[in-house]
């Protein structure tokens, strides 16, 4: 029940040449524009495929991506090479980044809660916060999974070949695991469940809100900056 079937089947995610990841990108660009105004270092945190460090180094930033996923990084160094990019792609873990005291002007954080159980959050937060300089932002964006769970539960096509077949939160909806279905196979994945409220006490343990907006039905775009 990994990541990595989900990722290779949803283009969204995996592919940045593909209409659905270019409409992620497009869909946060008038964002990032507003509130990253000030061209500086970027870390973009679980940044996968790397579409969204691209859009950045494009925009003037200097970029660094980080993943601990291996088979993402690879996609993002080929595209890299392809897009002739500078971005600097390496492995690393969330929970401890291998980066110095206020390294970064931006961190960058798109689309990940769902792979960090609570206490790892908080350690990623508390991370993020150290890597920051003072006066830095931290870019949320996630999807309000308690939100959006009661419809899942209720059966939602959610691609052009997969659809959701069944949904099994655990008693306490800590996490829930997915089924994904097609006419040829089918995968479950384990997500863990937040809500925005639940993100938001956590964050402000480290930061505090300068900005947050609903960018969709259950989308969330939020800035932080760290208290220090």
């Amino acid at each position: 029940m990994t990541f990595e079937k989900y990722y290779e089947v949803f283009k969204a995610y995996s592919d940045v040449y593909s209409e659905e990841y270019k409409k992620r990108v497009e869909d946060l660009e008038p964002l990032l524009l507003k509130f990253m105004s000030e061209r500086g270092r970027v870390l973009d945190l679980a940044c996968g495929a790397g579409g969204f460090s691209f859009l950045l180094e494009d925009m003037g930033f200097h970029v660094v991506g980080l993943d601990s996923s291996e088979t993402m990084l690879r996609r993002a160094r080929k595209f890299a090479e392809e897009k002739r990019s500078k971005v600097e792609f390496i492995k690393g873990d969330a929970r401890e980044l291998p980066f110095e005291d206020s390294s970064f002007d931006y961190v960058l954080f798109i689309d990940s809660l769902v792979h960090f159980e609570p206490s790892d959050l908080n350690s990623v937060f508390r991370e993020v916060a150290r890597v920051l300089k003072p006066g830095g932002r931290f870019i949320l964006q996630f999807t309000d999974l308690r939100e959006l769970l009661p419809l899942l539960m209720g059966g939602q096509v959610v691609g052009p070949e997969y659809w959701v077949s069944r949904v099994m939160p655990d008693r306490e909806e800590k996490t829930v695991v997915i089924e994904f279905q097609s006419e040829k196979d089918s995968f479950k994945v384990r997500f863990n469940i937040w809500g925005r409220v639940a993100v938001e006490l956590l964050a402000k343990l480290y930061f505090k809100m300068i900005h947050s907006e609903k960018m969709g039905e259950h989308t969330y775009f939020q800035v932080y900056a760290p208290k220090k």
